[in-house]
């Protein structure tokens, strides 16, 4: 079986790239849906006033220790995982944080575009094998984070922190049903013995779970530790949209709004939502600038 042909010039992004209007699409969808979110976002800061929400920041230490130590957790994992799969060929963990810059700046997967042209050029692996390491991982890792979804709202359910909608009382199954595909898709990957994989992805969620729930309740925003636990389910669910940029903006304005509905205090939550949201984006272009710094000349003369 030829192994499919995943260069730059093939399917559907090529062909979008080679015509004006997909360019144009491809540019709003890029940066005018973010910019579009962050003017929104910033005028709703605006008006809560900025002097208030500097404010309002977290006086904890451990706070600011559990947002780096949060930061390294997904790329640790993606290391783990590729140790495992590709034993001695495994990738410099650089250039996994180089892929973790990709996700959290452009559209999901330009990561993973970036991680197989790196892999293809610089690893003795066969390309056929490396498209079917990153595409089963990427699956094993939705499902890992799906199964993640279920049990946070399990445990609201439990806690009372969530209620059905009454509307979606006669189509719970049919939700449930669409829901689980990753999870289907999961299990026959795990019965080809990479159940490694994905034991690596879910203790890795549980982890980055546990590490937002520690910092939410550090932060002292929320009143109480099921509120915690409902923003954490927050991003997560947010994290799971598939193909949507900047979802960090996207779960800074939906954790404003879930305040107001809520009827806690907007003030402390917005602090906490900006700190999170920017301390990613500065953490993974920092980061990444100093792995592309001491890169090996080897590799900028390959590029």
């Amino acid at each position: 079986m030829n192994a499919p042909d995943l260069a730059p010039e093939a399917g559907l992004l090529s062909r979008l790239k080679n015509s004006i209007v997909g360019r144009l699409s491809l540019m709003l969808l890029q940066w005018g849906i973010p910019l579009l979110l962050l003017a929104v976002i910033g005028h709703r800061l605006s008006q809560l006033g900025w002097g208030q929400i500097w404010r309002a920041r977290p006086a904890n230490p451990g706070f600011y220790l559990l947002l780096v130590a949060q930061f390294f957790l997904q790329p640790l994992g993606d290391y783990l995982v590729y140790r495992n799969l590709w034993r001695e060929n495994r990738p410099p963990l650089a250039v996994i944080l180089r892929k973790r810059l990709m996700n959290s700046f452009m559209l999901d997967y330009s990561g993973e575009a970036f991680f197989f042209l790196w892999a293809k050029r610089h690893l003795n692996v066969a390309r056929g094998l490396l498209v079917h390491a990153i595409k089963d991982s990427n699956i094993l890792s939705g499902g890992a984070g799906l199964a993640m979804v279920y049990l946070l709202l399990l445990l609201l359910l439990v806690t009372g922190g969530l209620h059905v909608p009454a509307v979606m009382g006669t189509h719970v199954a049919l939700y449930v049903l669409a829901g689980t595909v990753p999870l289907i898709l999961s299990a026959v990957l795990v019965l080809r013995q990479i159940a490694t994989t994905f034991a690596i992805h879910f203790c890795r969620a549980a982890l980055v779970l546990a590490v937002e729930f520690g910092l939410w309740e550090l932060s002292g925003a929320l009143p109480s530790a099921v509120a915690s636990l409902q923003f954490v389910t927050l991003r997560l669910v947010v994290t799971r949209l598939p193909l949507v940029p900047n979802k960090d903006l996207i779960f800074v304005g939906a954790g404003i709004a879930t305040a107001g509905i809520a009827k806690i205090a907007l003030t402390p939550v917005a602090t906490v939502l900006v700190i999170l949201a920017a301390a990613d984006l500065v953490l993974a272009a920092s980061v990444a600038a100093i792995t592309w710094f001491l890169a090996p000349r080897s590799e900028w003369q390959a590029r």
